[in-house]
């Protein structure tokens, strides 16, 4: 609620228009702490997850 009041008041305030983020925004952000959040959402439901990356191409 309060971040949305924050925002509220920016687009008011400098008269800008609302740019949404993405629903992604936190993981394009920051994807190592996203990974970690998976893993222990995973680990609390009892599953082991391993992340590999993906061959180029």
């Amino acid at each position: 609620m309060h971040k949305l009041a924050i925002a509220i008041w920016h687009v008011l305030h400098d008269q800008a228009p609302y740019r949404d983020l993405g629903a992604d925004h936190h993981t394009r952000r920051n994807p190592e702490r996203a990974m970690r959040r998976m893993i222990k959402e995973a680990n609390s439901l009892g599953l082991t997850v391993r992340f590999e990356a993906i061959a180029p191409g």
